[in-house]
């Protein structure tokens, strides 16, 4: 005990019966009732690993990923996953590969129609940056705003399904990187099924927006068939519309997918849980053949914004903008995070799916070394 600078006008104590004052080269003796108390304090402090680690926490922790990550323009840069270096990196290289395969940029897309100024300058600044590297071309920029300029053409099946998988893929992969040891389990629905084939290794990225942009273009034509109007805008806005009511939960709309759309498909790694929509129950895809089945059981009934249920487990993440119909699922309680923004997924990854993680040999060492401690703070105390 370290009695360094102590006052020596401070009050005796009486213990068994004698008195006795603290000055800096003695100690206070401890009596017998305090002895006990101490070993009883130190059993207690070698029991915490059975509290810290204990067997049910190994079970692995939910993370529901909706059939669309956004629901309005320019919501990953408002939600602030361009400050966020790892995230942009992922993002940035599928933006590339994406704008390559398609010829026109899923950012601008993105952020063509974005209703909240205040993101104007940042929006600007990365497109720039990104075009001054190289990672951007020009060519593309255009493009997508040739193709895909008015405003609605932002409910378009096909930019939605591209922009979707650049956006989700990437940060399905930022939270499996950023989880190390926990055991994540990603339960996906409808659309989303593209975003986990890719994080998973069963399909190449590449593959995926070819795949992408040929379901949503066939969903395009059969919408504009349709729509009530003659005109271009007409249409336009009548597809819009539906669309939107769909994306509410206002309306049903059902429109399947072709099997010559389907890419190539390996068994992905590790396996996830998979509904065509919410209403359906959740299935494991494990092999090559079940993700062929899952895949040709995509629909754009999943946009609908339906209460899905979890696989077994409670659902503790929620990868889906903060502006999405379905966020309001989430309560920002302390087991049930909405991953909207990389401060809120960090705390996700730290108080939820680390508490998942299975013991650690480095953990008993270092509650043995404690223990140590312990012992050698009683002889100090004790000491004669």
């Amino acid at each position: 005990m370290d009695l360094n600078g102590y006052n020596k006008r401070s009050d005796p104590l009486v213990l068994d019966g004698k008195f006795y004052r603290a000055w800096k080269t003695r100690a206070y003796p401890v009596p017998a009732a305090s002895r006990r108390s101490y070993r009883w304090k130190a059993f207690a402090l070698r029991r915490l690993g059975r509290w810290t680690h204990p067997e049910a926490q190994s079970h692995p922790v939910t993370v529901m990923v909706p059939a669309l990550c956004n629901s309005l323009p320019a919501e990953m840069v408002a939600m602030g996953w361009l400050n966020e270096i790892d995230a942009l990196v992922r993002i940035r290289q599928r933006l590339t590969c994406a704008a390559g395969v398609t010829g026109w940029d899923a950012f601008t897309f993105h952020t063509l129609q974005n209703l909240d100024h205040y993101f104007d300058t940042t929006i600007a600044a990365v497109r720039e940056t990104w075009v001054k590297e190289g990672n951007l071309a020009v060519a593309a920029v255009v493009e997508a705003k040739r193709r895909f300029g008015k405003p609605y053409d932002y409910h378009r099946a096909e930019p939605r399904l591209v922009e979707n998988l650049v956006f989700q893929s990437s940060l399905m992969d930022w939270l499996r990187q950023r989880a190390e040891e926990a055991p994540l389990r990603f339960h996906v629905l409808g659309t989303g099924l593209l975003s986990a084939l890719v994080s998973s290794g069963a399909v190449g990225f590449a593959e995926a927006v070819k795949a992408a942009s040929r379901i949503g273009r066939r969903w395009d034509q059969t919408l504009g068939e349709r729509a009530d109007g003659k005109t271009e805008d007409a249409i336009g806005w009548s597809r819009f519309h539906r669309v939107g009511k769909l994306l509410e939960g206002r309306s049903t709309l059902s429109l399947g997918i072709a099997r010559e759309d389907l890419p190539p498909i390996d068994a992905p790694a590790p396996p996830f849980w998979y509904s065509s929509n919410a209403e359906e129950a959740p299935v494991l895809v494990r092999t090559a053949q079940e993700a062929i089945a899952a895949l040709e059981s995509v629909n754009i009934r999943s946009w609908s914004p339906v209460v899905p249920s979890a696989a077994g487990e409670p659902i503790r993440g929620w990868l889906v903008s903060s502006l999405h119909p379905m966020a309001r699922i989430c309560r920002w309680s302390v087991s049930n995070y909405l991953l909207a923004t990389p401060a809120s997924s960090m705390l996700f990854l730290d108080h939820i799916a680390a508490s998942a993680q299975k013991p650690l040999a480095a953990a008993e060492t270092k509650n043995e070394a404690f223990q140590n401690r312990l012992r050698l703070s009683r002889m100090k105390v004790t000491g004669p």
